[in-house]
């Protein structure tokens, strides 16, 4: 295994800060590999290897049938289908080369093009810690309302998953609910990891092209995209994957993301879970490329290590920086682009252990180029929505985002005349070099505090959770996204309701 940080010397630099949600990878100067060539290689044989003796396993007889028709052997009492070598390699033949998470501000589109890395929300939590009272309690549909507001402001994001869920809505349209609530307060790309059946997601698509203006628009720019998590080991919900496959028909981008737990769900081993993982996704890829050739598609995992003394999932961990830093490789090599989890932590509250957690869980990603990493905003292991952590995260990923940038060293930057110039005993606070590179040369803060203690103390002695708190008060009070139309959003309540009796009797 090759663990290794490079200095890339390129003569370019990026962006003075970071704009809309993007990282330039092709300026990037520090850059961190996790896999060698002869690693990848290596997990790609045992992958193939796996599919073919091992198998996987689908609950659906629709997928099987697929699988079965396109050679696969298939054994429909156990459910599971053993896929050779050569269907992975014409499915990866067949994929989509470049993946864009279109918005419905184009200024926001997100293009998966292996140069750049996007920062996403994190998803599906049940509980907040309601702003006003500091307490825990069930997730309600405003407050994904007010989660995407927020969103919809922050630089760094440039995808948005709910991050909770309707639960003051019926449960068998919960999920539409969700998406109403992003669609109505983002402008940015929606990216979900709910649908359960086919039923729903052509709900969900229905949706989206009501704000677009229809299917084949929606095609075309598609502003919503759809991840869909296999069961570790080996297992994908029949449910799911056949809302995966109605998606991949409707032309929008779909994620099939692994979530092994090594130790338990998957071999304790990195590179055992990962060989896991890789199966449970490529089988994902090869389903959707028999149902629609081409259709686009995006190499996802919230892989993470089992504690084996607390019996839970290690989200926030060493383990999970890694793990997902290595799928962004693995997706590289497939020529495919990542989603992938980070910036999580196991924290109870937003606290130093929030913080340290989100940073280690963070930094490989960004530094080995995962094309989406989505995890901002949640804590308790992507449970527990404070607002505040939304705003402590985004800055958070400036600072691994400057990290990235490293050290530029060239003649504008070693400044050699400037020094001449101001020379023993001076000071460069006046001069104009110092105001032309402040902000691409240093770090500058909105919520952390550098001031001495005598001045924190005269200004209200504000930890971090104050001052995010005030943040998110003052974007609820100010941020106005731009609001749907009126007859979009009739439709969109039209098709809900229509939803609510079709989907109850299911």
């Amino acid at each position: 295994m090759a663990n290794r940080i490079v200095n890339n010397n390129s003569a370019d630099f990026m962006e003075r800060k970071p704009k809309l949600g993007s990282f330039s990878r092709e300026t990037q100067r520090i850059s961190f590999s996790v896999l060698s060539k002869d690693d990848l290689e290596a997990i790609h044989w045992a992958t193939l290897a796996v599919l073919e003796q091992t198998g996987y396993r689908i609950y659906s007889e629709k997928c099987l049938k697929l699988l079965d028709e396109a050679g696969c052997r298939v054994n429909y009492k156990d459910q599971t289908a053993l896929i050779p070598s050569h269907l992975v390699e014409e499915a990866l033949r067949k994929k989509s080369r470049v993946v864009t998470l279109c918005a419905r501000n184009s200024k926001y589109d997100a293009k998966l093009d292996g140069r750049h890395v996007y920062i996403s929300t994190d998803g599906n939590g049940t509980r907040t810690i309601d702003l006003k009272t500091g307490k825990r309690r069930p997730s309600v549909k405003d407050d994904i309302a007010k989660a995407a507001v927020i969103a919809d402001a922050l630089d760094t994001v440039r995808v948005f998953w709910p991050l909770v869920s309707s639960q003051d809505t019926p449960a068998h349209v919960r999920h539409l609910h969700d998406l109403d609530a992003a669609l109505t307060n983002t402008e940015k790309h929606v990216q979900f990891e709910t649908t359960i059946s086919a039923e729903e997601a052509r709900c969900q698509i229905d949706m989206a092209a009501a704000v677009v203006g229809g299917r084949e628009k929606l095609k075309k720019r598609p502003i919503v995209s759809s991840v869909h998590c296999s069961t570790a080991p080996l297992q994908q919900d029949g449910g799911s994957m056949e809302g995966a496959l109605e998606f991949a028909k409707a032309g929008l981008p779909v994620a099939f993301y692994s979530m092994p737990q090594a130790g338990a769900t998957g071999p304790v081993t990195l590179a055992g879970s990962l060989t896991v993982g890789n199966a449970e996704v490529l089988g994902g890829l090869v389903l959707a490329q028999l149902a629609s050739p081409g259709a686009p598609v995006i190499y996802g995992t919230g892989g993470a290590a089992f504690d084996m003394k607390f019996c839970c999932r290690t989200g926030g961990s060493p383990e999970q920086g890694l793990f997902s830093a290595a799928v962004g490789e693995l997706a590289r090599y497939y020529g495919l682009p990542s989603v992938v989890g980070g910036f999580v932590s196991t924290a109870k509250e937003p606290s130093g252990q929030a913080c340290y957690e989100k940073m280690i869980s963070g930094v490989p990603q960004v530094l080995s180029g995962c094309s989406i990493i989505v995890g901002i905003g949640l804590i308790e292991d992507c449970n527990t929505l404070p607002f505040e952590e939304l705003v402590i995260d985004d800055e958070i990923v400036k600072m691994v985002f400057r990290l990235a940038q490293g050290v530029r060293v060239d003649d504008a930057a070693l400044a050699l005349d400037l020094i001449h110039k101001v020379g023993p005993g001076g000071n460069y606070l006046a001069e104009r070099h110092t105001l032309e590179h402040l902000r691409e040369e240093q770090f500058i803060p909105e919520l952390t505090d550098r001031r001495s203690y005598e001045a924190w103390l005269r200004n209200g002695a504000k930890d971090i959770v104050k001052r995010a708190r005030e943040k998110v008060k003052a974007i609820l009070g100010e941020h106005k996204p731009e609001p749907l139309e009126k007859d979009v959003q009739r439709e969109i309540q039209s098709i809900m309701k229509r939803a609510s009796k079709d989907l109850a009797n299911r």
